[in-house]
């Protein structure tokens, strides 16, 4: 490089210095127009920079959306495999095809850093787990994997999602998360902070929702990722690109201001009525993308309805927020260092750019056998009476293998995948193995005719011209009959035996609002749409919108089988029901069946011409072993958009598993393949059921690993992520005012685990199947624990013990380090076993002894003390479980660390900040300028019934004569402030009572007041709780008075 060259073009030089240079050259109105990347610009050197955007894929399981590139199985089965250096070889992969297909393809959006502490989140599969120390691991390693391990250069910029607690659909971009502040830094936060300290994550999109009524994308704990955690200072922070955030940014910034006066009003709304006039939209937006701005975010997505570039550009030229062009570079900096940091400056200089193209990458050999290397990791052995392996027999006396279920042929997508075609089924992947003539399938779907009374004369249903259904035939053959899959919860689809294509509707959605149904050319039924049979393959990856699904109604609901039945579209996203009602068939005069919104009474009476699962069991009653494969589509009931409804298996699915297993006791496999853990305890304890395989929807190696498991090539040695609990009556309850966000009598919006219960961490819940649980082909003993007396809670130990393969299989074993702390300051509010390290001790061979050394840090123990306002490790002893039952093998571990003292309220504190016990409570931003003004204390805590209760551990009481709090009172219509008082009792929620305050109705959460009551019998140090007598009470602030 000539000396003559600029600094920031000298490969040589740190990136950091490099854009620092670029900056000094760059104008404020250059800096103020890359906040949606950078344009062509030229510097006052004269040196032209090259464009760069946020060119995107997501990478949650390979290169989304990207044709012909390789796809692992979902991120739910990656986190079952356990593999942090699986997970770094596939984020290589991955990353390696994006600069294969596309060189400026240069941003990551995953892996997904959210916590699965709720198992009816939509996007369950799209999450490695429910343990954040598991979650962190993976995180770290396969973004380590995306970006590469060159000191200055990445391969690609990894963005983990959605900072912060985002684990619900509905309505995700307006309602809001709600966590106490030790569930947030203890459990939510914990995946975020761990990668990013660890520099292997360097971008992170913001959630849709809010989080204790802060919208994601303007919180203060973005302050967190930028500045507290990074090594480096650079956090790349792109909003998602969904201008419906906007939409609720604006609505906090047109909500929540406080104004100089005292109190809360409208902000924007009460200036333009000062100034005489109506509100400007565009202000709205200005002050928005200001706060957007304010909080660090780096990329304003333009080219909407919405100028996002221009509206923050004018708050930095109004200084709104005491914003000012220091504010501007730094989001000028973050694409600077995108820029230079992925080599785009560079050329060859940059190993990344050495990368060859390709359109073919998928087929390379390295990458299809780490697929199926993953594919084969991922599987979790649950269940198995000496069944599994199945014996194949000889070439000449083969065994005989039936081959069920609806998921047996097929190897389906969710949306985010990768679009290659070469995908290998279960059946396909068995017929290879044993012979096609070894070898039978029945997918267990029931087969149907349907009739309609027309004019007093039943018609079948037929596929007649142009694909459309028409009810005029007059008999059944297979032109009139119809499979039915059962995909649970009123969710079905329907396939032409005649012609194999699935019945769809006609409609053709788009991206502007659920009123755009549009009829498709070519089809019958001229001025609406109908119903058509014209697709061979079932929709999975790369639809947004579906149209093969239905809900299949029972006209008499509480009949257990009916054959009067009415159709209804459903379909999916959320566009896809009318905002006047959904679509129904109908019967035309013509015999037609268009689709319809509103009331309809057609009925169409189903004739069963198949039994499915009695079909499939005399099938499977004829073979050596059944194999019977239920599960979910990834598209439906769970998905982007969609929260699932329940637990459930389809019933029809639960009927082919009984019936199947009944021919076949003993002999019997159910192969469970799902992106959720499913409710299966039936099929768990029936003793005819002889082994059970959960697999994820495992990419395009899923049915040659399995079959490889199935016939002993290879042992499963996965272990659960998530708990498979029996039922939803250990889940949250909703409280009134998320009346209309119920899931099934669900709160979705509860993410504070420690008082909720939820995980395996805190929940005393009996499950169907636990965190942790896996079996394999062999038995695996432990022994010879060696661990160390005491350890300092800033320094890492070593375990090592001795794992032993006593079987006759070789195989791996997940090994998993339990901790937990039984005299904790919190009592039983910490976690009742805690993952403290794991490992995937690979290919045991029969007989074997290996010697397991495994890093457990301290600092992973941690607790959130209230007092400091920093994670501590308590003091005390601690028990360390080695093995899968948590309990093969323990040692007593003294750690020395620190002391939670004693909580002094003396002066006003947030009470949010110092609670450390709640029950039933939620919470909620207590104005604007709080949250502008400093970190955490800008919550209030909130009743939602009497009973509900907020408790601060080990309150100093001497001397303490009153109690202050500043309140304020809901005017929503959920409330219910017939008692508004707040009873302080000391060592309970039904404790001692030391005081009553009484709460005035300001009947405006704008209104925050100061109320106070005397305190009777307080001394000591005791635990102090705040009990509601009413439900809607807000309290932002404490202080004892002494």
């Amino acid at each position: 490089m000539p000396m003559s060259s600029p600094v920031y073009l000298d490969p040589s030089r740190p990136v950091a210095e490099r854009v620092e240079a670029i900056l000094a050259l760059m104008t404020d109105e250059q800096k103020l127009a890359c906040l949606n990347g950078i344009p062509e610009t030229t510097l006052a050197d004269g040196y032209t920079l090259p464009a760069h955007s946020n060119r995107f894929a997501e990478v949650l399981h390979g290169s989304g959306h990207f044709p012909n590139a390789t796809l692992f199985p979902q991120a739910i089965g990656l986190g079952a495999t356990w593999d942090t250096d699986l997970l770094e070889r596939i984020g290589e992969v991955v990353s390696t095809e994006m600069r294969q297909r596309d060189p400026e393809a240069l941003a990551g959006f995953g892996p997904v850093a959210d916590i699965r502490s709720n198992p009816l989140a939509g996007r369950f599969e799209e999450g490695f787990g429910e343990d954040p120390l598991h979650v962190s691991a993976l995180v770290t390693a396969y973004a380590w994997g995306l970006r590469g391990r060159d000191p200055e250069y990445v391969r690609v910029l990894p963005q983990m999602k959605h900072y912060l607690a985002y684990n619900h659909e509905l309505r995700r971009n307006s309602t809001s998360a709600s966590m106490g502040v030790r569930a947030l830094h203890e459990f939510q936060a914990v995946p975020y902070r761990k990668p990013v300290e660890a520099g292997a994550v360097l971008g992170a999109m913001t959630s849709y929702n809010l989080v204790n009524g802060v919208p994601s994308i303007i919180s203060p704990l973005l302050d967190l990722l930028r500045n507290e955690w990074a090594p480096g200072g650079f956090m790349f922070l792109p909003d998602g690109f969904d201008g419906v955030n906007l939409n609720t940014t604006k609505g906090a910034v047109w909500d929540t201001w406080e104004s100089p006066e005292g109190g809360d009003v409208p902000y924007p709304k009460a200036l333009a009525a000062e100034e005489g006039r109506e509100v400007d939209k565009d202000e709205i937006l200005v002050y928005a993308c200001g706060l957007m701005l304010k909080a660090g975010q780096t990329h304003f997505h333009d080219g909407s309805e919405l100028p996002f570039v221009s509206a923050a550009a004018e708050a930095v030229r109004r200084g709104l927020f005491g914003l000012t062009m220091a504010d501007a570079e730094q989001s000028t900096r973050d694409w600077l260092t995108f820029l230079v940091g992925t080599g785009r400056l560079d050329g060859d200089a940059c190993p990344y750019n050495r990368i060859e193209l390709t359109e073919r990458a998928h087929e390379l050999p390295e990458s299809r056998e780490l697929a199926l290397q993953a594919a084969r990791e991922q599987l979790v052995l649950l269940k198995n009476e000496d069944l599994l392996p199945l014996d194949a027999g000889t070439p000449s006396a083969a065994a005989k293998v039936a081959v069920l279920g609806p998921l047996s042929d097929l190897n389906l997508r969710d949306y985010y995948s990768p679009l290659v075609e070469d995908r290998i089924t279960p059946l396909q992947a068995i017929r290879e193995r044993l012979g096609d003539a070894n070898v039978v399938h029945h997918n267990g779907n029931d087969l149907v005719a349907w009739s309609v009374d027309h004019d007093g004369d039943d018609r079948f249903v037929k596929v007649g011209e142009k694909a459309a259904l028409v009810a005029r035939a007059k008999t059944v053959g297979d032109t009139e009959t119809f499979e039915v899959w059962d995909w649970a919860h009123d969710q079905y689809m329907f396939r032409n035996v005649a012609s194999g294509e699935y019945v769809s509707a006609n409609l053709l959605a788009e991206h502007d609002g659920p009123a755009s149904f549009l009829n498709q050319a070519g089809a019958t039924g001229e001025g609406g749409p109908v119903l058509v049979a014209k697709d061979t393959e079932m929709e999975d990856a790369n639809a947004w919108f579906t149209f093969q699904n239905f809900h299949y109604h029972p006209v008499d609901s509480a009949a257990a089988r009916t054959t009067e039945r009415q159709v209804e579209l459903f379909g999916m996203n959320h566009t896809n029901t009318p905002p006047d009602g959904p679509f129904h068939v109908r019967l035309a005069e013509d015999g037609s069946l268009p689709l319809s919104k509103g009331e309809v009474d057609t009925v169409l009476s189903e004739t069963l011409v198949s039994d499915g699962p009695a079909a499939a069991a005399s099938i499977a009653a004829e073979a050596d072993y059944a194999v019977v494969m239920v599960g979910n589509h990834p598209l439906i009931n769970a998905r982007e958009c969609y929260d699932r409804p329940g637990l459930d298996l389809a019933a029809r699915q639960r009927d082919l598993v009984r019936e199947v297993a009944a021919a076949k006791p003993g002999k019997t496999v159910v192969v469970v393949v799902s992106s959720y853990p499913l409710a299966i305890g039936d099929i768990a304890s029936d003793a005819n059921v002889g082994a059970i395989v959960y697999t994820s929807h495992a990419g395009q190696a899923a049915g040659t690993a399995l079959a490889e498991a199935l016939f002993g090539d290879y042992s499963p040695a996965g272990r659960l992520t998530s708990t498979w609990l029996a039922d939803l009556d250990s889940l949250p309850k909703p409280g009134p005012e998320t009346e209309e966000y119920r899931v099934n009598e669900v709160d979705m919006l509860e993410y504070d685990v420690i008082s909720a219960g939820l995980t395996y961490r805190y929940s005393d819940t009996t499950s169907v199947y636990g965190f942790g649980h896996g079996l394999s082909y062999t038995t695996i003993e432990y022994s010879g624990l060696e661990a160390p007396a005491s350890v300092r809670a800033d320094e890492p130990f070593t375990l090592a013990f001795n794992v032993h393969n006593d079987g006759e299989r070789t195989s791996d074993e997940v090994v998993l380090v339990y901790s937990h702390h039984n005299g904790s300051t919190y009592g039983r509010d910490v976690p009742r076993p805690q993952l403290a390290a794991f490992t995937r001790v690979k290919d045991l061979v029969p007989g074997e002894t290996r010697r397991v050394e495994i890093t457990v840090d301290p600092a992973d123990l941690f607790v959130w003390d209230v007092v400091s306002g920093k994670r501590v490790v308590e003091s005390g002893d601690y028990v360390f479980f080695v093995g899968p039952e948590r309990g093969a093998t323990a040692a007593e571990i003294a750690i020395e660390g620190e002391t939670i003292g004693s909580l002094d309220l003396s002066a006003t504190q947030n009470v949010w900040e110092k609670a450390t016990i709640a029950q039933g409570v939620t919470y909620w931003e207590v104005s604007k300028l709080n949250t502008l003004a400093r970190q955490g204390g800008y919550h209030s805590v909130a009743s939602r019934r009497a009973g509900d209760h907020v408790g601060f551990t080990k309150v100093e009481l001497d001397g303490a004569t009153a109690i202050e709090l500043r309140t304020a009172t809901t005017s929503a219509a959920w409330a219910n402030l017939a008692d508004p008082v707040i009873e302080v009792r000391a060592g309970g929620a039904d404790g001692r009572l030391l005081a009553e305050v009484t709460v005035p109705i300001t009947g405006d959460l704008q209104k925050f007041v100061d109320v106070e009551a005397p305190l009777v019998g307080a001394e000591g140090v005791e635990n102090v709780y705040l009990r509601f007598r009413a439900g809607g009470i807000y309290v932002d602030t404490i202080r004892l008075r002494r």
